[in-house]
């Protein structure tokens, strides 16, 4: 297959500017506007559960639109029959819409908050919102990269439940939807919910910090030539987590969902601006089910049917880095 083929897809002529727009344009205007929504959310706490829902409201169409404007792998986009055959299958699968799940489960954090105390609460907000962060994360990096690495028979499973968001061979905002229900329930209870009751954040904290990082998990899957520049040694964004949905020889870096400082410290990272990966997704020659096939996606973490190169290989910080100075 040709190289140029891998290449980021050439806009017609009439969308050269938005493309640049987006490139350099996009990630600082979300930030804008969800910093407004922030400023707005802090100086009337009665309405947060408003401002969550109107902040994803208009973000998520807007991404939608540019997706379908300039793409940046046409290969990689949504389509009618990825849409009605597998991602609104999934959508359907979860529950409610990935968005509604995300979001509303902030919502059931804040509620949550209101009502506990721990030894966070009363705290100054900025540290509230770093000590969140933070935790989110480690839980998270490690589940993820637990899923992804754990042997055994609970290792196993955890990947055959977590390996289901890695069957599509494409990337956009609402392919984020596909996932195992299981892997959905473990994440947001385990990741998000225990600590929050745990330690007992205020509510304008876990406003601040599910804000952030509702914005980097929506992003990450988008496909946009959407760029952050340094701060992709800081967060995540769609140029980091796109190598992490690579084939195989990928699926062992860059684990982080917010904070991509965990994936640098721990030698896990991967950066490689501009370019993109070769191929998504895991394929069914390698025993998993097809990426249209919902119903065998839901058994597939109770099967026992042998599936070759299950695990995500073990890199060293040398071979990542290396990687990620081409």
């Amino acid at each position: 297959m040709k190289d140029a083929e891998f290449q980021p897809t050439e806009p017609v002529e009439g969308r050269r500017r938005l493309r640049a727009a987006v490139r350099w344009g996009l990630y600082p205007l979300l930030l804008v506007w969800v910093g407004g929504c922030l400023a707005y959310g802090l100086a009337r706490p009665a309405s947060l559960s408003t401002v969550v829902i109107i902040k994803s409201g208009v973000m998520v169409p807007l991404l939608l639109v540019l997706e379908w404007l300039v793409p940046y792998q046409r290969r990689w986009s949504m389509t009618i029959r990825h849409l009605l055959r597998r991602d609104v299958v999934f959508i359907a699968m979860n529950g409610p819409t990935l968005a509604l799940l995300s979001y509303g489960l902030v919502l059931l954090s804040i509620d949550v908050a209101a009502d506990r105390n721990g030894p966070l609460t009363g705290k100054p907000l900025w540290l509230q919102v770093v000590m969140g962060l933070l935790v989110f994360e480690a839980l998270q990096y490690s589940m993820h990269r637990f899923m992804h690495r754990g042997r055994g028979p609970v290792g196993h499973m955890a990947w055959r439940t977590h390996s289901i968001h890695h069957l599509p061979q494409q990337l956009y905002v609402v392919m984020h939807a596909v996932g195992h229900p299981f892997n959905a329930v473990i994440v947001r209870l385990v990741v998000q919910l225990l600590p929050l009751w745990v330690l007992g954040y205020d509510p304008e904290a876990v406003f601040v910090f599910s804000s952030i990082s509702a914005l980097h998990g929506t992003i990450s899957h988008l496909n946009l030539d959407m760029r952050a520049g340094w701060l992709n040694y800081v967060f995540v964004g769609p140029e980091l987590h796109r190598y992490h949905h690579g084939s195989a020889a990928y699926q062992g870096v860059n684990y982080a969902a917010t904070l991509s400082v965990f994936d640098w410290a721990l030698g896990t990272g991967c950066y490689r601006p501009g370019t993109p990966p070769q191929s998504l997704g895991l394929s069914v020659d390698e025993g998993y089910p097809g990426q249209h096939d919902p119903l065998a996606a839901a058994r597939f973490p109770l099967s026992v049917r042998p599936v070759n190169g299950t695990r995500a290989p073990t890199h060293s910080r040398a071979s990542i880095s290396a990687r990620t100075r081409r």
